[in-house]
C-alpha cells in the first residue's frame, strides 16, 4: 500500500483530533461571545431603563425634566471643579443622554412633547412613533434607535424615549471586532491543533511502522529455516522411511510454512501498492466459486451461487481474488449445522456488494474483532488449522480498493458482506 494509504488511519485520527479541538473551540467561543454579549446588552439595558424611570419621576414632580437639565450636562462654573465635584457615573450618563417624550391627556389628545434639541426628531415624528408604541400595550423595550418607556397615571400616558444609536453602534463595532479576532484565533489554534495532533499520532505511527517492520522481517527469516527443516523431513523419511515422528515433523512444519505465507501476504496487502485495472468482477467472482464445488460436495455441503453478469470494477484481480477464496475458505471450514454456502453477487446503486453466508454463529462480542490479528474465536473457530489472519488480509484488501467488509448474524448463518464501489446489472444463478 502507498504510504498515504498505509498511513489512512492515523490521517483521519489527526483529522478528528484538529475536529474535536476546533469544535471545542468555537464551542467555547460561540457561547463566551454570547454570554458576554448577552450580559452587556442587560447591564446597559437595565441602565438606560432606570434612566428613564428617573426621567418619569422628575417629569411626573416637576413637569418637562430635560428643562432643569444643564444643555449637554456640561456644568457652567467660573473655575475648574474640584474632584468631588464631578458627577458619578450614573448622573454623567444621565446627564449627557438625549431623551424624548410625548405626554397624551386622558383622550389621547398630545399636550406635552419634549423633543430635546429638536436637531434629529421633530415633533409630529416622535407623535407619530410614540402613537405606535401605545398600540403595542408593551409597557417597555426597544424600537429601532429607541429604547423607551410608557408610564400611565390618572390624567394623562408619558411615553418617554432615549436615542440609543451610540451605545447599539459601539455593540456592533465590539461584535464585529470580536469575530475578526475570533477569525484569526481559529486560524492560529487551527494551525497549533495540526501540529499537537502529529505530535500525538507520532508515537503510534512509529508502533505501527515497527509492528510492520518486525512481521515482514520475522516472515522472511522463518521462511528459510522452515524450508529447510521441510526438506530435511523429507530426505531424513526417503533414508529411514515414514514414521510417525517424521509425520508429525512435517506436518508442523507445513503448518509453520503456511502461517509465514499467511503472515507474509498480510505484510505485503498493507505495504505494497497493488496495480489495479478495469475488471469484469462478475466473471472472477464466478471462476473463484467454481473451484469450491468439490470442496464442498466432499464435506456434503451445497454451493449454491447467484452473480449479477457484467459488474465491472476498477481493482487488483490478484488481491480480489484472494479475497474470495479467504471467504470461501473461510465459510466451508466453520459451517455447522444445515445448510450450504451461498454466494451472492450484486449491485445497488453505486455499490458492488459481494456476500458469502454459510450456517453457523459468532458471538456477538467476538464479531467487532474477528478482522483483528490473530484472533480465533473460542467456540466455533478453533482447531481448524486456520491461524487467524485470512480475515484480517480480506480486510486490508477490501480497505484498499476502498470499499468495506461486514459480517452479521441471523437466522443461523453467518454472512460476510463485502461493499465495492461502481458496477453494472445482468444475472446468472445455478
Amino acid at each position: 500500500m502507498s504510504k498515504g494509504r498505509q498511513n489512512s488511519a492515523f490521517q483521519r485520527s489527526r483529522r478528528q483530533i484538529v475536529a474535536v479541538v476546533m469544535a471545542t473551540f468555537l464551542l467555547l467561543f460561540v457561547v463566551t461571545l454570547s454570554m458576554i454579549y448577552i450580559l452587556s446588552y442587560r447591564e446597559l439595558y437595565q441602565e438606560d431603563l432606570d434612566m428613564l424611570e428617573t426621567y418619569v419621576e422628575q417629569y411626573a414632580e416637576n413637569g418637562n425634566p430635560s428643562q432643569a437639565r444643564p444643555t449637554g450636562g456640561v456644568r457652567q462654573e467660573s473655575s475648574p471643579p474640584g474632584e468631588n465635584d464631578l458627577p458619578d457615573r450614573d448622573s454623567a450618563r444621565y446627564l449627557l443622554s438625549s431623551f424624548y417624550s410625548v405626554a397624551f391627556d386622558g383622550d389621547g389628545t398630545t399636550f406635552s412633547v419634549d423633543t430635546g434639541d429638536g436637531a434629529l426628531y421633530t415633533e409630529s415624528q416622535l407623535i407619530q412613533v410614540t402613537e405606535a408604541l401605545l398600540d403595542t400595550g408593551r409597557t417597555e423595550g426597544t424600537y429601532g434607535n429607541f429604547i423607551y418607556c410608557i408610564d400611565t397615571e390618572k390624567n394623562y400616558t408619558l411615553v418617554v424615549l432615549m436615542d440609543n444609536t451610540l451605545v447599539s453602534d459601539s455593540f456592533t463595532t465590539l461584535f464585529r471586532n470580536a469575530l475578526l479576532l475570533g477569525v484569526v484565533m481559529v486560524a492560529v489554534l487551527f494551525l497549533c491543533a495540526t501540529a499537537l495532533a502529529r505530535w500525538i499520532i507520532r508515537p503510534l505511527e512509529e508502533g505501527d511502522r515497527r509492528q510492520r517492520q518486525f512481521l515482514s522481517d520475522a516472515g522472511h527469516e522463518l521462511k528459510t529455516p522452515v524450508a529447510v527443516v521441510e526438506a530435511n523431513a523429507e530426505l531424513l523419511e526417503r533414508e529411514i522411511g515414514e514414521n510417525k515422528w517424521l509425520r508429525n515433523i512435517r506436518f508442523e512444519s507445513g503448518r509453520m510454512a503456511g502461517l509465514v505465507s499467511e503472515l507474509l501476504t498480510l505484510v505485503r496487502t498493507e505495504q505494497e501498492p497493488p496495480q489495479t485495472e478495469l475488471l469484469d468482477f462478475s466473471r472472477l467472482v464466478l471462476g473463484g466459486v467454481l473451484p469450491f464445488e468439490s470442496v464442498a460436495f466432499e464435506q456434503g455441503r451445497e454451493l449454491e451461487y447467484q452473480i449479477d453478469e457484467n459488474i465491472t470494477l476498477h481493482g487488483n484481480p490478484g488481491q480480489l481474488s484472494q479475497l474470495l477464496s479467504i471467504l470461501m475458505d473461510n465459510a466451508l471450514s466453520h459451517c455447522s449445522g444445515d445448510g450450504g454456502v451461498t454466494v451472492r453477487l450484486r449491485q445497488e446503486k453505486s455499490e458492488t456488494i459481494l456476500t458469502v453466508s454459510n450456517p453457523g454463529f459468532i458471538p456477538e462480542q467476538d464479531r467487532s474483532e474477528i478482522f483483528s490479528r490473530f484472533f480465533r474465536s473460542d467456540t466455533n473457530r478453533s482447531g481448524t488449522g486456520h491461524y487467524g489472519l485470512g480475515l484480517s488480509i480480506a480486510k486490508n484488501i477490501v480497505t484498499v480498493h476502498r470499499g468495506e467488509i461486514r459480517v452479521d448474524c441471523a437466522k443461523g448463518r453467518v454472512d460476510f458482506s463485502v461493499h465495492l464501489p461502481n458496477g453494472n446489472k445482468k444475472s446468472r444463478k445455478s
